[in-house]
């Protein structure tokens, strides 16, 4: 039977600091580096991988998973109202089963915020499945006292509890902006002194996003336009994995309706529903992050990434690359190496 770690208390607690502590001791062995970020590598008979936590100003931290735990994993949770984290998952899954909220799983590309209310449940990893995500953990009170300090307004209403539950299931789309500034942070191996400045101005950046995304109020839904079915969703679940697995050579929209027993209107419009954005953007954004990932986790030749995300050429690849990032994939490779 896989054991449930507990996680209890209010940010800054003693309460809270003793769970985490003897957690990050049960599975891991810690490590402290130069610039203030605290390595906790996975024990071998617990997974592979580190947890890496890097403490910020105002009671927050940065912690970087990349995981993969044998046998599978699960922490349980009891948090106050004023608990704040904003979760980004950069690839694998994690479910999440909480008491108010319901189930879901957080999967690549998807980000998830905390509700300001009492949270209680449990997350799950499966057996050795690799888990790459990075958070935001503090407290509201905190964040409000942070953005204050950068003469910003207060943060905006959370908005119906309903739609606070999607975003913390990771279901809402008006958070996916959020999604790139904390990536760029996973994706920032560099160890130096200005390491921590890079990483809280990344800070700032989701956080912008994140208020226009509390901000910005949905265009009402086309009335031809039905909610989900759940087997729709299902469909719609499956199909960045086959357009993954055919990357280089994609099927077409009319392919993947086919493939997915639904319209191509239907598909579009589902998909944009659920992922926040189109098909084809979704999957350019996989291959390209895939790629960032990738230039910076192994030595490969830029040639070789190109075509193991799917492009026909390194010179197609370098392309898109400079364009979606500002920058070459060698240039890229420097400077988060």
């Amino acid at each position: 039977m896989t054991r449930v770690h507990q996680l209890a208390g209010a940010v800054g607690s003693a309460a809270l600091d003793a769970t985490y502590a003897a957690y990050y001791a049960s599975i891991a062995q810690a490590d402290e580096s130069r610039d203030g970020t605290v390595r906790h590598r996975l024990r071998p008979e617990v997974g592979d991988g580190t947890i890496e936590v890097t403490s910020l100003r105002s009671g927050f931290h940065i912690v970087r998973y990349d995981v993969a735990f044998a046998g599978g994993h699960q922490v349980g949770y009891a948090f106050p109202g004023d608990h704040f984290e904003l979760e980004h998952c950069v690839d694998g899954r994690m479910h999440i089963r909480d008491a108010t909220a319901g189930a879901g799983d957080l999967h690549a590309r998807s980000v998830s915020l905390s509700p300001r209310c009492a949270t209680e449940g449990v997350v799950a990893h499966g057996d050795a499945e690799r888990y790459r995500a990075v958070s935001i953990t503090g407290s509201w009170t905190g964040l409000e006292s942070y953005l204050g300090g950068l003469g910003t307004g207060a943060l905006p209403a959370i908005g119906p509890e309903k739609a606070a539950r999607e975003r913390y299931l990771g279901r809402s789309a008006a958070l996916r902006p959020v999604a790139g500034p904390l990536e760029e942070i996973f994706l920032h191996r560099r160890s130096s002194p200005g390491r921590p400045l890079f990483m809280e101005s990344r800070l700032v950046a989701a956080l912008a996003a994140l208020i226009d995304g509390l901000t910005v109020t949905a265009p009402p839904a086309d009335a031809r336009d039905r909610a989900l079915d759940d087997h729709e969703v299902a469909a719609l679940r499956r199909v960045p994995e086959l357009l993954w697995r055919e990357r280089h050579a994609p099927p077409t929209l009319a392919g993947l309706a086919r493939a997915s027993s639904m319209s191509v209107r239907r598909l579009g419009t589902g998909f944009r529903a659920l992922y926040g954005t189109s098909v084809r953007e979704y999957h350019r954004r996989r291959c390209l992050d895939r790629a960032a990932a990738l230039l910076v986790e192994t030595d490969w030749p830029v040639a070789r990434i190109a075509h193991e995300v799917g492009y026909a050429s390194p010179s197609n690849f370098g392309y898109a690359f400079r364009r979606d990032r500002g920058t070459t994939p060698a240039r890229f490779r420097r400077a988060h190496s």
